[in-house]
């Protein structure tokens, strides 16, 4: 499948020379250490200009309504990742969150058709991305297309408070563990570039990126388009994928006014990628993680269809020196047609399957969104106040038309010994000609109001968020109106422009959430969340490094999947307690080298809960310890080699009674990735070659939040590509 595109556009070279009879003085010699900030031309000296060391990292973030905001004043523990960390690390027709990996409270892990992530052991996907500051863009079987996305900024902790109001759905939303900011590629430099990719099994793909900066009259305008066609095998035996897409980011900026506008259609289309297993409580012990590269569904005829759009809309004004109005707005309409397992494949301790059911979805859903609001700093006394002010609005319709099996009769088997699709499933996939069947509306608005002061080396940030949200089910009786506050208060004190200490304290909520997922009390309305957190920490930069330490405590409702009178529900029971410790350290070793890495230390158990039986148990899926460590070696300007590995210890699923415990092995994964520049002819050409799970290592990948299913690893990957720059 080769794409051309033309025309190539002609580049022309400007060269100076210095004045030849210049006088010469002799100087003493002076050696200048600091951080080139050279990456490649797909990136402005302005944007580079805010790379820490090491290149992994910015020094700034964007922290909700405040805007951006220097990481070493964030009462949070936060980190942006870099166009280079994303472009190195994920694969250009990948998933973002191999780059959240870098983030020690952040695991990944889940199957292709899914968005799932954890936070310091707890469930969070693609509801808790935003993308340009607007929520809700993405969900948890839909998540961003990772050629559109130039940066991430990954705020650990409940924000809702900072970032306006959430919808829900897929897990707790509103009380969201943290958010994950995403960025389009702005048109910010000339670039005209094609790159070419192989993966997988046969899997070629084709990417655009043209871009055009100082555009009109006055040079104020920018014009970025960026397209993918990427098709064919995966590493998982039979499993195929057809992804498509076409975005383009038009920008404005002048004195007074910076605006942009965001758009684009999406089309993701996935074979025989199903890697979630439910492990079963009753057994004694959790199977042998069985080999990855074997389909574990019929990928000639199981599949997800994953398509839209998507407008992302900002605009920033200043009315005066002081004071500026902002709007943000959004929309996007999301299809989903698929024929998969019901939740996940269900398994005993033999690895037989225990009641796998397949069904058949239309999902559909459409999202509009609309922030106004307004920024003015002002002072009284020796405090420096910057306020925000804003109103937001979020709605929200979701259709989800569907078939499940109810009588366990399509597939049988065993993830050793094989799998058997009985002739009957080949007649029961409906998706294509199932209709619309109204699930929910959903129309929340919300008021926030913040307040960064500044006094001398302290800051201190306040914030409120009032929330009023309107809920009407599918079932008459399903009808919830809420209102709630959600508070913020943090502090950070800063000695000097390389240390500083913080304090935050936190809450989210969100109205009570409907069951959803092919549980037996689908459509049920369970209790509102609520979600705080406390942390403390400090932030220390040395030796071109820049290193986080914290310690955190999070109370959060506790969500199971339980099988009662014979079915299987999804209830609320109880509260999770989350306490540990984080690091991280992301910089510049020494010349040639650069690293980042941390680890997690988590003390998950369960609290509260019913007759107390629960009480003291480990969160099902969590475990102890995970490390991240990533190195990279530059010899010179044009080779880099970067290597990192994941580490997560044992963890736990709870068994069928009190105090059972089912034990999931730990596991490490390593990746390697290779980068060199050089020339054909004239036109700089960048090679990339990429290894994940470099040793092929099957395994099972912890999943917190979500019961007792666990996810089977990914088989070895490679990916090579050229980027041609013309």
């Amino acid at each position: 499948m080769k794409q051309k595109f033309l025309p190539l556009v002609a580049i022309a070279f400007y060269l100076s020379v210095p004045y030849a009879n210049a006088s010469v003085t002799q100087l003493d010699e002076v050696i200048v250490i600091a951080n080139r900030n050279v990456y490649d031309q797909s990136v402005s000296a302005e944007e580079t200009a805010k790379w820490l060391p090491g290149e992994f990292n910015r020094g700034e973030l964007h922290l909700g309504s405040v805007g951006e905001t220097n990481t070493m004043k964030v009462p949070y523990t936060a980190t942006s990742l870099t166009q280079k960390t994303l472009d190195q690390i994920v694969p250009i027709n990948g998933s973002i969150d191999q780059a959240l990996a870098n983030v020690p409270s952040i695991r990944i892990g889940t199957s292709p058709i899914k968005t799932d992530f954890s936070i310091r052991g707890m469930l969070a996907n693609g509801s808790a991305m935003y993308l340009n500051n607007i929520p809700s863009m993405f969900i948890m079987a839909s998540g961003p297309m990772s050629d559109m996305i130039g940066r991430a900024d990954v705020v650990i902790g409940p924000a809702a408070t900072l970032t306006g109001t959430v919808q829900s759905y897929n897990g707790p939303d509103g009380g969201q563990p943290g958010s994950v900011f995403l960025y389009s590629k702005r048109p910010d430099v000339n670039l005209t570039r094609f790159t070419e990719t192989i993966s997988g099994y046969g899997n070629y793909g084709e990417y655009l990126d043209v871009s055009r900066t100082g555009l009109g009259k006055n040079s104020e305008w920018g014009v970025r388009v960026l397209g993918q066609a990427a098709k064919g095998g995966l590493p998982i035996s039979g499993a195929e994928n057809d992804r498509k897409n076409v975005f383009t980011d038009i920008s404005h900026e002048d004195e007074r006014r910076k605006t942009n506008l965001f758009a684009g259609y999406f089309d993701d289309r996935l074979y025989g990628t199903e890697r979630r297993f439910m492990i079963d409580r009753n057994g004694s012990r959790v199977p042998v993680a069985p080999d990855a590269s074997m389909s574990y569904d019929d990928p000639d005829f199981m599949h997800q269809y994953d398509y839209g759009w998507m407008i992302t809309f900002n605009h920033e004004q200043k009315i005066n020196d002081h004071m500026e109005w902002f709007l943000n707005a959004g929309m996007n309409e999301t299809t989903i047609r698929r024929f998969i397992y019901v939740s996940q494949v269900p398994i005993d301790d033999e690895g037989n399957l225990k009641g796998a059911r397949v069904w058949s979805q239309h999902f559909f859903m459409k999202n509009r969104y609309t922030q106004l609001g307004f920024k003015t700093n002002f002072q009284t006394g020796i405090a420096d106040h910057h306020v925000t002010a804003s109103v937001d609005r979020s709605w929200r319709v979701h259709y989800n038309a569907k078939r499940a099996d109810k009588k366990n009769e399509h597939v049988i088997g065993n993830i050793y010994t094989g799998i058997t699709f009985k002739p009957s499933m080949y007649s029961y996939d409906n998706s294509d000609t199932l209709g619309n069947d109204f699930m929910y509306q959903e129309m929340d608005t919300g008021l926030n109001i913040m307040d960064s002061v500044d006094i001398d080396k302290w800051t201190v940030l306040a914030a409120i968020n009032r929330r009023h949200g309107n809920y009407r089910g599918k079932a008459k009786e399903n009808k919830v109106k809420d209102n709630h506050w959600a508070p913020t208060i943090g502090a950070t004190y800063r000695p000097n422009d390389d240390l500083s200490f913080y304090g935050t304290w936190s809450r989210a909520t969100t109205k009570s959430t409907a069951v959803y997922g092919g549980y037996d009390n689908d459509g049920e309305m369970l209790d509102p969340v609520n979600l705080t957190q406390k942390e403390v920490g400090l932030k220390c930069k040395f030796s071109g490094l820049l290193a986080t330490l914290s310690y955190f405590d999070i109370n959060q409702p506790n969500e199971l999947e339980e099988e009662k009178d014979g079915k299987s529900l999804y209830t609320r029971n109880g509260k999770n307690r989350y306490k540990g410790v984080d690091f991280s350290v992301s910089g510049q070793l020494a010349r040639k080298w650069n690293m980042f890495g941390g680890f997690q230390y988590l003390h998950a158990r369960q609290e509260s809960t019913a007759g107390g039986l629960m009480d003291g148990m480990p969160t099902d899926g969590s475990a102890k310890w995970s490390t991240v460590l990533g190195l990279e070696y530059m010899p010179n300007d044009a080779l880099s080699i970067l290597g990192r590995m994941n580490y997560v210890s044992s963890g736990i699923i709870n068994g069928n009674t009190p105090g059972k415990e089912l034990s999931v092995p730990s596991y490490t994964s390593y990746d390697l990735f290779i980068n060199y520049k050089s020339h054909i002819g004239s036109l700089p050409v960048k090679w990339s070659a990429s290894c994940y799970n470099l040793f092929d290592r099957s395994y099972w990948i912890h999943q917190p939040g979500q019961g007792s299913k666990l996810m089977l690893s990914i088989p070895r990957t490679f990916m090579i590509s050229a980027t041609i720059d013309f």
